[in-house]
């Protein structure tokens, strides 16, 4: 009685939970989870939860304070075997009541109930056990029903009971496989795959994925149920509503995830599938893009699988016809390649991330070879346009997409591609091409720069192609500034050796585009951009063009009142700005008309532009009156640049700091698959750095960079110094500013102005203000050398140590840990350890790269400016405390060059650790000798290379070597060394010019100074066939000692050499060719000792040079 009288009360209570009146539901609430929270009290709520005469709130609501219940530990356990049996009944009974027309909470109120009973007995061994299995029976019975209705219902208990139990669902992950097999294979027989029920199945079972990876022994049977999850995804996509394929979708991508080895059976058939739906054009897009994700998914974790079953043609070749489609236009009507690749999920921009994805993914020269394969008869003149221009745009993605460099057949084959492309008969085509080659011509760096000769006749065939139509437009087009940006971006990665002979082609085109009379002004503002970079990267091999660029570029920095034109100022300033670095003497001659410009645009402006303070950095060099007698406007506006360039630094840093935040906020409340998160390769042909301003008319600013303010005043000190002292704690203070900057040029720029003003103070007798200001940058210099990323920055900042170092010398190590931080930077350095470096290799191809890549000698830069601060290092201290340094450094490359043979190969960089050690020797005194042995091999190593740059390295380092010798024991292990070599390069049939074989005499003459063993016949006869010098008569400083030498010690030596002899003296005195006056005096004495011992000898060749003979008289 008393247990019907609680049942009945907690009836009540539910039904005062439902009450409008809040302190009614909460007061019932409370007391029915304290006062009634009894085992019958919890039978009762089951009873409630299954009868489906209650209202559905209440059901709910009994549910909900139920599942709290049932979720408490040790609950169950309270409960007597009576108690547990009756609540198991009233469950099943509950779960049995559900229909498919209840609403999803009741639905999962009741499941979730069953799940966690079902979690309590899963492992005991009573008989309330036996209760799990009757609930997988009628899961079982309903899903293979013949009524419909009964199938979606057993179909939710499924998907359900999947979500709410995955505990209870992995002790039974075969009865799952079996439910869920058994009613598909039912759905199957019927004709009817694509029903909710099957969707449902598929939804809980994608659930079971995760918990096989527990269960090793198990995962065959869950790799068995693919095939039939490919079909029922196919089936779906062809219902009314194609979305439930997104469940087979899901299944697979999370199989890939969690076990993609079990894919591998039946990756036949799933790609396949998937490549019968993405070719569909009757399915839907999104249908289409799910599948392609699903395809990225399988190239992600199954690409080996794939080749090997030779599938990887069939699906890029899917991939290429779905590119094959005519591209949107913008509102020129130029085609917009791929610009929704990443904005819009689409068809085409999901294969294209695709195709970039399996570049990135793969053996870069192996799938270069396979694209070039399928595509290439693509590129036929028989097949379409638009398969054309999917062709170009297939070969852009692969070469954006991949990770290491191309080899040289593929890269000549893809050049080859777009040559033929931009020769098409069709205009779009063409511009396909055009486009490709932008994409090729920045992404494939650095190989693509030994290919310039072919490019860059690309470049002016696009110039050529332009009509007198589009050179008039009044705006530029998309392809005009993708090409103009491109042909910048490669002509910036090429050396300037390598890109001298095109630069007269390119020139007469570009100064074409520049002329008013045939082009647009924006077309004309792309025009001088480029020019602008040309003189940049050529500097000096720029001059033949020096006048006629100055002449379009100086009218147009004047100040005009044409608005139209004034926009080409900008350009202008930079394109003379370039000019200063090609011909100091033609722009020192311009400098003042270019000075009073400066301060016209100064005040009729109010202030400076952009590029003029650098123009007047270039300036300050070639008038400095000019400047000085200007100085307070200039620094004035100098002063207002850098704090408005800083104050904006400030704001972009404020507001990409809010931008960060929203993202990750944004991030952190959507879920974003793995799978969909593919990278953009190399990234976009136009995007530009933070350093770099773009040429486009559209976005030129006016506003002067702080780092063009920075560098200026940089100048100023260099050249004014005097006019930039009375504003000295100004400029500190406002340049201290900008060190700070997020922009890795401004804190460069920076550091370089404060470097320079620190020196102003040195330079004034102020040293203690000197060294504080250097104590005060050091660490941040050094940290700057180690983690920025530009190389130019980075040699910029090391230069300036180097400076102090010069500057302070022992001075500048006087603070704590100086020494070990700069031999850290160093050592960091010649391992290629700093962030600006990358492992180039050391091969043949990088070897011929880097002769080519502005980029690649960069990187090599940047140890050479490590190579200057090594010395200046060793001078700031004493030579033992530099002895340990450099041991600590030098010990593994000179371990290695020890164990080597001289071969002749000089590769960068072997000459580059050549000439540091030989640079470290000055510093380290006689501590040096210990490395005589590396210096003799760098000698004959280098005297053997092809490249004259080398040998003249190895002749100067011999003669260090032999001005530096302690002893003649020491002179003798030398020339014993390295003087076969040497002997050698005398002979006329070896490579070394009749130059240097004259250079070469004065070495062997000096080992002839130093030891007696090589004045033999042979040398001799040598020595005298590159004798009378024509054109190095230095080299007569130690040939003229050597025969005096000779002579005088071992005369029988000379005396077959004797008439040669006396004829090249008296020649060399006659054509006064002696270098000095000692030499002229040592040649006179030993004509004189000659004519004393062999008068008539002396007689008969004197008749010849009188004048000579006169001296002696």
């Amino acid at each position: 009685m008393a247990i019907e009288q609680s049942r009945t009360q907690i009836v009540q209570l539910l039904g005062d939970i439902m009450n409008s009146q809040s302190d009614l539901m909460h007061q019932s609430t409370e007391e029915l989870t304290s006062l009634h929270a009894d085992p019958d009290s919890t039978v009762e709520l089951c009873l409630v939860l299954g009868n489906v005469g209650k209202l559905p709130a209440m059901r709910k609501c009994s549910g909900h304070i139920l599942k709290n219940r049932l979720a408490q530990a040790g609950m169950w356990k309270k409960m007597t075997l009576g108690q547990q049996q009756e609540t198991q009944l009233a469950l099943f009974n509950a779960l049995k009541s559900m229909s498919t027309s209840d609403d999803e909470s009741l639905q999962t109120t009741i499941v979730r109930c069953v799940g966690l009973v079902m979690e309590h007995v899963m492992d005991v061994t009573d008989e309330t056990a036996e209760w799990n299995n009757r609930i997988m029976n009628y899961i079982d019975e309903l899903c293979v029903s013949p009524d419909k209705m009964a199938q979606l219902l057993g179909s939710i208990c499924f998907k359900l009971l999947m979500k709410a139990a995955p505990n209870v669902f992995e002790k039974y992950l075969l009865r799952a496989k079996s439910i869920f097999m058994n009613a598909l294979q039912k759905a199957k027989e019927n004709g009817d795959l694509g029903s909710q029920a099957t969707e449902n199945l598929l939804a809980g079972w994608s659930l079971a994925i995760p918990l096989f990876r527990n269960h090793v022994s198990d995962q065959d049977e869950l790799a068995a149920t693919l095939p039939l999850i490919m079909e029922l995804t196919h089936a779906f996509a062809y219902q009314p509503n194609p979305k439930r394929s997104y469940r087979g979708f899901d299944v697979l991508v999370k199989l890939n995830k969690h076990l993609p080895e079990l894919v591998w059976p039946q990756l036949h058939v799933v790609i396949n599938k998937l490549l019968g739906l993405t070719s569909d054009s009757h399915l839907s897009d999104e249908i289409r893009v799910q599948a392609i994700i699903s395809l990225r998914s399988c190239v992600r974790h199954k690409r080996r699988h794939i080749i090997r079953l030779k599938m990887m043609d069939k699906l890029l070749m899917t991939l290429f016809h779905l590119m094959a489609v005519k591209p949107a236009v913008d509102a020129d009507g130029e085609e917009l390649y791929l610009m929704d690749t990443h904005e819009s999920q689409s068809p085409l921009s999901e294969a294209a991330q695709t195709v970039l994805f399996i570049a990135a993914q793969s053996d870069t020269n192996r799938v270069a070879q396979r694209a070039l394969r399928l595509m290439l008869p693509k590129l036929d003149q028989q097949k379409s346009a638009l398969q054309r221009v999917a062709g170009f745009l297939f070969l852009a993605l692969m070469a954006k997409g991949f990770t290491d460099l191309l080899a040289d057949e593929p890269l000549r084959s893809f050049v080859a591609a777009i040559e033929k492309g931009v020769h098409d008969v069709d205009p779009m085509v063409r511009r396909s091409a055009h486009f490709t080659l932008a994409i090729l011509a920045e992404n494939l760096q650095p190989e693509i720069t030994v290919m310039a000769p072919q490019v860059l006749r690309l470049f002016c065939e696009f110039l050529d192609q332009m009509t007198p139509e589009q050179r008039m437009t009044d705006h530029e087009t998309e392809s005009q500034t993708r090409m103009f940006c491109t042909l910048e971006i490669y002509c910036e990665s090429l050396r300037r050796e390598a890109l001298q002979p095109h630069l007269a082609e390119l020139m007469k085109r570009l100064m074409y585009t520049a002329d008013p009379n045939h082009n647009s002004l924006s077309l004309r503002q792309l025009a001088l951009s480029a020019i602008a970079s040309l003189a940049k990267m050529t500097k000096d091999l720029f001059k033949p063009h020096f006048d006629e660029v100055m002449a379009i570029a100086l009218p147009l920095a004047k100040h005009i009142d044409d608005d139209d034109e004034a926009i080409l100022r900008t350009q202008a300033i930079q394109v003379i700005n370039m000019l200063s670095h090609v011909d100091a003497e033609k722009f020192k001659f311009r400098a003042p008309e270019l000075m009073d410009c400066f301060l016209e645009i100064l005040e009729i402006e109010g202030g400076p532009l952009v590029f003029t303070l650098e123009l007047l950095g270039a300036l300050a060099k070639h008038v400095p009156k000019q400047v000085n007698e200007n100085i307070e406007p200039i620094i004035s506006g100098v002063f207002t640049a850098i704090k408005d360039g800083a104050d904006d630094d400030k704001a972009s840093d404020e507001e990409r700091d809010a931008d960060d935040l929203e993202v990750e906020t944004d991030a952190d409340a959507s879920i974003c698959a793995e799978e969909d998160s593919i990278g953009d390769g190399h990234g976009d042909q136009t995007e530009n750095d933070g350093n770099t301003r773009s040429v486009t008319s559209d976005s030129v600013s006016t506003t002067v960079a702080p780092d063009e303010a920075l560098l200026c005043l940089k100048q100023l000190a260099v050249h004014v110094p005097d006019a930039v002292i009375p504003y000295l704690t100004d400029a500190e203070r406002f340049v201290a500013i900008c060190t700070d900057s997020r922009n890795e040029l401004s804190r460069r720029a920076a550091y370089e102005a404060l470097s320079e003003l620190a020196a102003l103070h040195f330079h004034q007798g102020d040293v203690q203000e000197a060294k504080r200001q250097w104590h005060e940058l050091m660490p941040d210099l050094v940290d700057f050398v180690e983690t920025a990323k530009e190389t130019a920055n980075v040699i910029g900042v090391m230069n300036c140590i180097t400076m102090f170092l010069k500057l302070l010398k022992s001075d500048a190590l006087e603070g704590e840990g100086f020494s070990d931080m700069i031999i850290s930077v160093v050592r960091r350095t010649l391992r290629r350890k700093l962030s600006c470096q990358f492992n180039i290799g050391q091969d043949t191809k990088m070897s011929v790269l880097q002769q080519c890549s502005q980029a690649l000698y960069a990187e090599m830069q940047v140890m050479e400016a490590v190579g200057d601060l090594l010395p200046a290092f060793g001078q700031s201290m004493s030579k033992r405390q530099f002895a340990s340094h450099f041991q600590s450094i030098s010990n593994r490359f000179l371990k290695s060059l020890r164990q080597c043979k001289p071969t002749g190969q000089i590769t960068p960089h072997l000459y580059f650790l050549y000439n540091l050690v030989f640079r470290c020797m000055e510093p380290l005194g006689i501590i040096a000798e210990q490395y005589y042995d590396v210096l003799c091999y760098s000698a004959v190593d280098c005297m053997m290379d092809s490249k004259p740059q080398s040998r003249k390295f190895s002749i100067d380092l011999l003669h260090w070597l032999l001005s530096h010798v302690p002893d003649t024991e020491s002179a003798d292990i030398i020339v014993q060394a390295t003087s076969t070599i040497f002997i050698e390069a005398l002979s006329a049939s070896s490579m070394l010019s009749s130059a240097e074989r004259e250079l070469v005499s004065a070495v062997v003459a000096r080992m002839m100074l130093s030891v007696d063993t090589i004045s033999n016949e042979n040398t001799l006869a040598l020595l005298y066939a590159n004798l009378p010098l024509r054109s190095e008569f230095g080299a007569y400083l130690y040939i003229v000692q050597a025969m005096r030498r000779l002579y005088e010690k071992n005369p029988n030596v000379l005396e077959p050499h004797l008439r040669e002899t006396v004829q090249l003296l008296l020649e060399s005195l006659e054509k006064q060719q002696m270098p000095d006056e000692k030499t002229h005096n040592r040649a006179i004495k030993l004509l004189s000792q000659i004519r004393r011992d062999h008068k008539s000898l002396y007689d008969e060749i004197s008749k010849q040079f009188p004048e000579a003979s006169v001296k002696l008289a």
